[in-house]
């Protein structure tokens, strides 16, 4: 009798598993699809691009020592390239030469540019872009640099090339390094030529130099 009593009794069991599976299917779309804070990316035009490449009256290996130093992350601590800011998540630059490349490495792959800099932020916003505005107001802004140089024992051109440009146009839900949550949600832009020319008047101002134009931005 109770063994057929218990062959008799509803299957209660799958309906439940299928429900809690579909509820937790649910949950997961909702939270993969739930953005915040995205809004039409803006673009306020410059009066004149700013240049990229400078002139410097040093040796390439003086200018290369001295950018080797400038753009240390010590150094920034204490005079950040892009000055310094309220917000919090913005972060400095970390440089890499032909000896210690990860990220840059393959800029490293060709001999031409032993005596160059790369420089990147994990992925992080660096600066308040002047040139980018959403509906609450200008967008934290990410790139990477490539800065060259080009010179001989008399002068030093140096060039600053920024690469995989994007604005961080919200949050939305994903999965990063510390698990699932809301992170940036991030746009890809153009160069600007604000950012490039800032770190060259960054070196600049480290090497002495005092004839460098000011950094053309967008007219508020």
């Amino acid at each position: 009798m109770h063994k057929e009593a218990r062959q008799n009794q509803p299957a209660l069991e799958p309906p439940r598993m299928r429900n809690c599976l579909i509820i937790v299917l649910a949950v997961a779309l909702l939270a993969v699809s739930c953005s915040h804070g995205v809004s039409r990316v803006e673009t306020r035009a410059l009066s004149s691009p700013n240049p990229t490449s400078f002139l410097f009256p040093f040796p390439v290996q003086q200018v290369y020592t001295n950018a080797l130093d400038a753009l240390s992350i010590e150094h920034q601590a204490e005079d950040p390239v892009f000055g310094r800011s309220l917000d919090e998540h913005l972060e400095g630059l970390f440089s890499e030469c032909a000896t210690n490349a990860v990220f840059g490495e393959g800029v490293f792959r060709d001999p031409a540019n032993s005596q160059d800099i790369y420089l990147h932020s994990f992925d992080t916003p660096i600066v308040i872009s002047s040139v980018y505005h959403g509906r609450y107001g200008n967008m934290p802004f990410i790139a990477t640099f490539h800065v060259h140089l080009a010179g001989n024992d008399t002068n030093t051109t140096v060039t600053v090339t920024a690469g995989d440009t994007e604005v961080a146009n919200g949050t939305k839900f994903g999965f990063g390094p510390c698990g699932p949550g809301q992170g940036y949600n991030c746009e890809p832009v153009k160069p600007t030529t604000v950012e490039e020319y800032t770190i060259l008047r960054y070196l600049g101002n480290y090497l002495g130099v005092t004839n460098m134009p000011g950094v053309i931005v967008p007219r508020s």
